[in-house]
């Protein structure tokens, strides 16, 4: 038996996933999210008819970027000639993502974290990489936190408000926050770092976990009455989308996560899950006798596999026969073939539903270390996202840029007005 085979019996092959049913059901929970039903968000971030023409030169903010993994700060300001400066950039490690924390301490490390930066700017940017309900007042109340962050009294409170009165133990200024999805500044630093048109727009990470956010119509989202006409950026939350049938391993994985029912599709694909369902399926294969020789299989990482799939590195699993090696290679490449495809599917249904000329290529603009360093992950990605454009007479382009994360959280903050 081949490693696709035995990934197709158990219901983990790229073969298993139909691209036109999940392009119908997404595009179902996505119409229902936008009405305010269903379980897939679709946040409106009131960030609305947002483009360069906004961007304010020589104001500086402070910059938060709070991650699945990290916890970063800076200063950012757009010079004379709108190019983007980052200064001040330090890094640390995400708030409660290795012990748990309460309310207070969750928000006493985040305003301890930028204490250093307060005196040298007054209004905040916050991108804030976990779900939360976004209001007009652009601040965000914490709906969960995924990526087995344990802060639990956190969930029902308001980022900014909060952030900003932590600070107040530092500095009494008077400040104004913006709070955003990591999705959101990704698209907003790519649209913030070209001059080129693109017909539409998407912010696509995929990293820790996974996610998108594209621009939408106000007319279209009806969950909120009394919007301005024009564009508004939507956090899909994607990861809570439950339109793609789940094979044994996946089902093993989100067994043992904190929140089992939540967060489906990004428990079946994303960096933070992605090698455990790996580990399910190779100890699937050694139970069933799929290996030649003896071997011996023990918990990795990602990093694991991505040593293991490059030859560059140490890989905890133990193989005495080669081609039980080539096995376990094709298991892996085989379920990075198949997250792949899910993530070109959700993003071929958003790009499909916001581009309004064909003329024109959809800037996807992808972020994560995921996306960058997984052995071919792009490659797949692209190939089934050409393969899906291809049949709509759509072309795509893929934008990447350094601390694009920063960069989109100053582009959010142009919105504040200066005093």
């Amino acid at each position: 038996m081949t490693a696709k085979e035995f990934l197709f019996a158990h219901g983990q092959s790229a073969d298993n996933v139909d691209v036109e049913a999940s392009l119908n059901k997404f595009w179902e929970q996505m119409q229902l999210g936008l009405d305010g039903k269903g379980g897939l968000p679709m946040i409106p971030t009131y960030l609305t008819n947002v483009d360069r023409s906004k961007i304010q030169t020589d104001s500086k903010r402070i910059l938060i970027d709070a991650g699945g993994t990290n916890f970063r700060s800076a200063i950012g300001y757009f010079d004379g000639d709108g190019k983007v400066v980052i200064e001040r950039l330090s890094k640390t490690k995400m708030p409660a993502s290795d012990c748990a924390m309460s309310k207070t301490e969750f928000y006493d490390a985040i305003a301890s974290n930028i204490k250093p930066l307060l005196f040298d700017a007054r209004d905040i940017g916050f991108c804030f990489s976990y779900q939360v309900d976004m209001g007009a007042d652009v601040d965000g109340t914490v709906v969960m936190f995924s990526k087995e962050v344990d802060a639990p009294e956190v969930v029902g409170t308001k980022v900014g408000s909060e952030t900003l009165a932590a600070c107040k133990m530092y500095s009494n200024a008077d400040r104004n926050i913006v709070v955003l999805n990591d999705t959101v500044a990704t698209l907003l630093g790519g649209m913030a770092s070209t001059d080129e048109r693109y017909s539409a727009y998407l912010g696509y990470i995929y990293g820790t976990g996974t996610n998108v956010c594209y621009v939408e119509d106000t007319s279209k989202i009806s969950k909120v009455k009394g919007l301005p006409a024009g564009k508004m950026l939507v956090n899909t939350e994607c990861g809570n989308f439950n339109g793609f049938v789940q094979g044994d391993f996946d089902k093993a994985t989100i067994a043992w996560t904190a929140v089992p029912d939540k967060q489906q599709f990004e428990k079946m694909t994303s960096g933070k899950y992605l090698a455990d369902i790996m580990y399910e399926a190779l100890l699937a294969a050694d139970r069933e006798n799929l290996f030649e020789g003896k071997v011996r299989i023990r918990p990795f990482t990602l990093q694991d596999v991505s040593a293991f799939m490059t030859g560059r590195g140490y890989f905890p699993c133990r193989f005495e026969v080669v081609e039980d090696k080539g096995f376990a290679f094709n298991v892996c490449a085989e379920l990075i073939l198949r997250a792949a495809k899910m993530g070109a599917i959700v993003n071929s249904a958003l790009a499909y539903a916001s581009c309004k000329d064909k003329s024109l290529p959809v800037a996807i603009v992808c972020e994560g270390t995921t996306f960058n360093k997984l052995p071919y992950y792009r490659t797949f990605f692209e190939g089934y996202l050409g393969d899906i454009f291809a049949t709509w007479g759509m072309k795509y382009r893929i934008l990447q840029g350094e601390d694009l994360n920063l960069v989109g959280t100053l582009m959010a903050t142009m919105i504040l007005k200066e005093e």
